[in-house]
């Protein structure tokens, strides 16, 4: 079966990112349709022809992503990460580089921030928090040049779920505090900010302030519900009915 990188001795490098593009939306698919091995294929393929004709670090740390997307989906955590460092690599070279043009270096602060934060998720499910910290920290630092609220609020919120699973709760409320600020506003507020707020009730709660973190839940459950997040609506309605007796609404006036 012909290949993307055995059919394009002649291939002109301008038209690399247009047949990458077409690749990856093919492998999406075909995770979709829960296919990740013809995934695999695909995205061995494209990273082959990318090598061969040195695509831009951009397209070829995409091609990477998607690569470990189809890994993820096979439970192959090791090869997920590998192709995640292999795109950060790619990306590395071109870093800081003078002279390089501001949507380059833009796209290439976007491409960065991505892996990162999906090798930051990585280490965060295998239970290595320390790393996982790290790397989303420096997602944060990618997307705040581009002025990316939403991924950064995003961000924030994967480092704090990540200090809670460690039980630094005030260290998380922190990030939540940044979530919570850059969060809002943006398109995907609801979905951002259901999951701040239940992070920020779980901090608080932890913290002795029952009634705080009440406030708290009830934000997230309003956010939830707003875009359907179902796993925190059950987590927050579950919660202020079992705290109903730290609330400080008064039941008599609805006498």
């Amino acid at each position: 079966m012909a290949t993307l990188a055995n059919t394009t001795s002649k291939l002109n490098p301008a038209q690399v990112p247009a047949l990458v593009m077409r690749s990856v939306e093919n492998a999406r698919t075909a995770l979709e349709d829960g296919d990740p091995e013809k995934a695999i294929k695909m995205m061995h393929s494209t990273d082959a022809l990318c090598s061969k004709v040195v695509a831009p670090p951009t397209i070829h740390g995409l091609a990477m992503r998607v690569l470990s997307d189809a890994h993820l989906a096979k439970g192959e955590k090791t090869e997920a990460k590998a192709a995640l460092e292999k795109g950060l690599a790619l990306c590395a070279v071109h870093d800081g580089r003078a002279g390089m043009p501001p949507f380059m270096k833009a796209d290439l602060n976007g491409r960065m921030g991505d892996l990162l934060a999906a090798l930051g998720e990585i280490e965060r499910v295998e239970g290595n928090h320390k790393v996982a910290v790290k790397h989303m920290r420096a997602a944060v630092e990618r997307f705040e040049t581009l002025g990316q609220n939403e991924f950064i609020a995003a961000t924030h919120n994967r480092i704090a779920l990540t200090l809670i699973a460690q039980g630094k709760h005030a260290a998380a409320l922190a990030d939540v505090t940044e979530a919570e600020r850059m969060g809002a506003g943006n398109e995907h507020e609801a979905a951002i900010l259901s999951s701040t707020f239940l992070f920020k009730a779980q901090c608080l709660e932890a913290g002795g302030d029952t009634a705080g973190a009440r406030v708290a839940m009830t934000q997230a459950l309003q956010y939830a519900m707003a875009c359907g997040n179902e796993g925190v609506v059950q987590d927050a309605e579950a919660f202020l009915g079992d705290t109903q007796g730290a609330s400080t609404v008064d039941a008599d006036a609805f006498l």
